[in-house]
């Protein structure tokens, strides 16, 4: 590389075989080109590999790593992270869409202001639909009906960021453009990964919160995929690899997180969102179950 890149995008993969060829082209055709990307394919066994391998031979800004297993979600976005050594650093989650000029203009507010650690595009969702006449795969946005609906700008005193961010509860400003070194500072996936907990990416925007502030810009957007179909929390936390009592109280090992890292004080002032974080989040397990106890009675297929 003639010049050294100045933003690392990590690309943390699993059987993405449909996706991860469109995703490395969206970022190679970013306005701004000054970066290096980092795949890291966490034993994927499908033709993942064969993709990833062949951009990279295309490409020398593309640097791919196998892991000789599936070390986990959370193990294999710390991984991208700490292979950066960039001024500043991304994740591209292989199922996202980002436009153009998303490197550009993030970078740009970063380089202007010193106080902001994060800059992100506003986000929207999408489905991914299979059109029944040709099988071809077709892209639908789903439009936000307010702004700021999934990720908001936060700065001032770190009290009221955290209490903003409580109540706002997204975490989707973990998809900004961030200062390595901040980033870093603030990242909490290594300790969220073993055992695997939930909300380790909302633990992470709450860490970095307090290393500076956030930005949103209006001009450029992120896609997230969204299924069109729900489905079951219990089943998502089985296939993600959690344990039993980590899907029993599967918010208890983020408040203790929150009682530890954010301040005697700041949790005692927010005590009560942790009291109705629980409750619900227990309420909704126990919906959940009687839902599965009442598609056996009726003779229904389980869902997990």
């Amino acid at each position: 590389m003639k010049n050294k890149p100045i933003v690392t995008v990590g690309i943390p993969v699993y059987n993405g075989e449909k996706i991860i060829g469109e995703r490395i082209k969206q970022v190679l055709n970013q306005t701004f080109q000054n970066f290096i990307i980092v795949i890291s394919d966490n034993n994927s066994n499908d033709n993942t590999s064969q993709i990833c391998k062949e951009a990279a031979d295309k490409d020398e800004r593309i640097i791919y790593f196998k892991q000789e297993n599936n070390m986990g979600p959370n193990w294999n976005t710390n991984f991208v992270l700490d292979k950066a050594d960039t001024k500043y650093f991304v994740w591209a989650f292989a199922d996202d869409i980002w436009e153009n000029n998303f490197l550009e203009e993030n970078i740009d507010v970063l380089d202007n202001n010193f106080k902001i650690v994060g800059s992100v595009g506003e986000v929207k969702l999408f489905n991914r639909i299979k059109n029944k006449e040709n099988g071809k795969i077709e892209i639908k946005i789903i439009e936000n009906s307010k702004k700021f609906q999934y990720v908001h700008p936060v700065s001032g005193n770190l009290e009221k960021k955290i209490k903003f961010y409580l109540d706002y509860s997204m975490s989707s400003i973990i998809y900004s453009v961030f200062k390595t070194n901040k980033l870093k500072q603030a990242n909490v996936f290594e300790e969220f990964m073993n055992p695997v907990r939930w909300r380790g990416d909302f633990a992470c925007v709450l860490s970095i919160i307090k290393q500076g502030d956030l930005y949103v810009t209006t001009n450029n957007i992120v896609y997230k995929e969204v299924n069109e179909k729900s489905s079951s929390l219990i089943q998502y936390l089985r296939k993600s690899g959690y344990s039993f009592f980590n899907i029993i109280c599967f918010n208890f090992p983020f408040t203790i997180w929150c009682a530890k890292n954010l301040g005697t004080k700041i949790f005692l002032k927010n005590l009560t969102y942790f009291v109705k974080l629980n409750i619900i989040s227990s309420g909704g397990l126990i919906a959940e179950l009687f839902r599965m106890c009442k598609r056996v009675l009726c003779g229904q297929s389980k869902y997990w």
